[in-house]
Parts: structure tokens; sequence; C-alpha cells
């Protein structure tokens, strides 16, 4: 189908490009607003006389050019927006309330012992909410709304509806559990599900260093592993919302030990950057390892075991990445979540090596970066996301389609999806 658009639909994508220019940019003048989107002057003023009634930008100080009167500055208003996301893994909850600048208000983190029910999370998910809310005295008005984030795959219902994102045989009983229904009718706040890895994927390219590198992939090491494709400044989910989704690669069954195919199923690359079974086998020799300040000193010592399971998850991640490369062609990949920051620096490093081997001479290299939330970073994302859904400009926003309707940035108290 091939969609126009009309004046409502290119308002509202101004309106969103306005805004982004104001947030990328500022403290940034009318003029230069208008002379970086190449808008006219009184759209410039019309759209962002309403972003200061919406209170998402407020006037700075005056800053004289080269000639003629001071111009007033816009920048982005940190209280004129939050949201919140929340990380839930097999072995933590991770929760962060975020202004519209980025910056985190207060965060809860929560160790688990195992998978919660859907039930038990649902509770959890709520209660943490409520926690956010209260110690911080935000004005629930001002929330535009909640990411929950699960590992994936995603699980897509026949019309197209997102139930959830859990991996039914890494979540027992979680196999279409409605679990943004829930929470919103729960909480009355807009809640939007993600893949924990895309949504690490948004929070670089809206915060982090993917800002300006419009196309990348972002590698997410969790109790897995994970991807996320950003494409031309947008993400790209594909046909089932499952686009990066490396860690469900094929890897021969031959260099897995039955144990890990009975408890895996089928052989893949994410079984080798699984933290619970470097714990099992740290642990079986004696050594200390429940969580990442453990593997960050056993790191440290140069720990023969760790060393070993990093080592040889490089060997089989380097010829996926190296096909990431020819197949998508990024500027970038990233690398980040939840490993310690030498560690993943020190795959980074491994990487390029393995990689330089592999590679075409003809073929230029492409850039290898650590992400820069650290161990937050499908958190943040997360509480990126209503933001980036409803604030960032996409050209989904042109077309007349049902997202079209709802193209206009607002929010009132309530459910507004």
């Amino acid at each position: 189908m091939l969609l126009g658009t009309n004046l409502k639909y290119a308002k509202a994508y101004n309106f969103r490009i306005i805004l982004e220019t104001i947030r990328r940019f500022g403290p940034i003048s009318r003029a230069e607003v208008a002379r970086r989107t190449e808008l006219t002057a009184q759209t410039v003023s019309n759209i962002t006389r309403e972003l200061l009634e919406m209170r998402l930008i407020y006037e700075a100080e005056r800053r004289r050019d080269k000639r003629g009167a001071p111009s007033i500055m816009l920048v982005i208003n940190p209280d004129g927006a939050y949201s919140i996301g929340l990380d839930l893994d097999r072995d933590h909850l991770t929760a962060l309330l975020v202004d519209f600048a980025g910056q985190i208000r207060h965060r809860i983190h929560q160790a688990l012992a195992g998978v919660l029910t859907p039930e038990e999370a649902t509770e959890l998910l709520a209660h943490t909410t409520e926690t956010l809310l209260h110690e911080t005295g935000v004005p629930r008005e001002r929330v535009w709304g909640i990411g929950v984030g699960i590992p994936g795959p995603l699980d897509i219902s026949k019309d197209g509806h997102v139930t959830n994102v859990a991996n039914p045989r890494a979540f027992p009983g979680w196999h279409r559990v409605p679990i943004a229904d829930i929470l919103e009718q729960r909480l009355g706040l807009p809640v939007f599900l993600e893949n924990n890895a895309t949504a690490a994927a948004i929070g670089e390219r809206w915060y982090g260093a993917g800002q300006h590198i419009p196309t990348f992939f972002y590698v997410f090491f969790s109790d897995g592993l994970g991807g996320g494709l950003i494409f031309n400044g947008q993400p790209y989910d594909g046909h089932t919302g499952n686009a990066g989704e490396l860690g469900y690669c094929y890897l021969p069954s031959e260099i897995f030990s039955s144990e890990d195919l009975r408890a895996f199923g089928k052989p893949h690359l994410g079984i080798l950057f699984d933290v619970p079974r470097l714990y099992r086998r740290l642990k079986a020799a004696g050594h200390k390892a429940r969580s990442l300040e453990d593997l960050e000193q056993l790191f440290q010592e140069k720990n023969p075991i760790l060393l070993d399971w990093l080592h040889h998850g490089l060997e089989h991640l380097a010829p996926v990445i190296l096909a990431i490369e020819y197949l998508l062609d990024p500027e970038a990949i990233f690398f980040g979540g939840r490993l310690p920051a030498p560690i993943i620096l020190y795959i980074i490093e491994g990487l390029r090596q393995r990689l330089a081997a592999l590679r075409i001479e003809e073929k230029p290299p492409v850039r290898l970066l650590p992400g820069t939330a650290g161990v937050d970073a499908a958190a943040l994302g997360l509480a990126t996301l209503p933001l980036y859904i409803q604030l960032a400009p996409g050209l989904h926003v042109l077309l007349k389609t049902g997202d079209g309707e709802n193209a206009t940035p607002r929010r009132t108290s309530g459910i507004a999806r």
C-alpha cells in the first residue's frame, strides 16, 4: 500500500523535528532552529509557542549574535516530561525514573533468585513504579509512560498485538501473558513493551553516543545475548519484532555438552554467553561468583575459567559480527549491557583482532564502541521508550495510518497510548 499525507500529519512531524532540534542542539535560537530544519520562521514560532505551553522547553538567557538584538535561546525543560524504565530478567529488576534530559532521578535495583510468575512480576513492577514516584515526588501527570522489557524473542498474537516479550523456555508460564494491559490497568499510565536489547539500542540513539550515528547495531549482554538495530535513525524491529536476535544464531551441536542441550534446547550462540552457566562453572571450580562485581574481580585476577569462557564465546561471535558488517553495513556496532565495563572493553578488543583476520581487505572496518549507559543500558533504554515513541521524529508520523491518528504529541492524565 502506498500512503500519502496531509497537513495534520506534516504538522505532527514538524512538531517532533523542532523539539528534537532543540533537544540535540540547545541552547538554540528560533532563527537557528529554522535554519537547521529549513522550516519557515512562522512555523517555528507557532510550534515553539506550543512547546512552551506544554512545558517541554523553556526560554533561557539571551545570546548576542555578531549583529542585531540578542536572541532568546530555547532549551529542553528536564522537568517537562518524565518516564520510567523497568528491566526485568531472571536475576534482577532494575528500575529507573528519568527526566526529559535523560538524567536519572532515581534508581531501584533488586536481585532476584529466579524467574517470577506473571502474578509475582506484576506485583513487583507495580510496587516498584509507585515507589519511584513516591520517593521522587514527580507528579504523575508529567509521566509520559513506562517502558517494560523482558528478554526476547517477542511474542505477537495474530492481530499484531504484542502480549509479552518473554521467551517461554527461559520464562516458564509466561506464554502470551498480556503484561502491558495488566500494568496499564493497574497503574493508569501508558505501558510500552520492548525487547530489552532493542530498548538499549534506542537509549543509545536518544541519549548516548548514537545520537549522531544514524545506522548502528547494538550487541546486548544480559543473562544471555541479544541485539538491536537502529537503521537510518529509527529502531528496526523486522516483520515479527525480532530483528537483531543474534543470540539465536545456530551453532553446531557438537560444541555443546549434552547438559547444555538439555537445558537450552537447540544449539545457539547465546548459550556461550549465558552468565548463569558461567556462574555454575566457576562455582564448581571453587570460585565465588554471584554478581557482576565478582566477575570483575575474577577478570582482574585473570581467572582461567572466565577467560576461557570469553575466548570460546568470541571465536563464535566474531563470524556473526562479520555477517552483520557485510549484510547491514552499519557505521558502528555498540557493545553494552550487564557485563562489567572492563570485560566489555576486552570483548571489543578481542573482536577487533579476530575480525581483522577474517575481514576481506576491500572492506573498511566498522567502528566497535562501548555503550555509554553501562549495566543500566536496558533500563535506560526502556525509560527512553515512552518519550521516543511519542516525541521522536520518524517517517511513520507522516503516514495516514492508525499510528498517524495519534501522531500529534500530547499528554493528559490517564492512559494515552
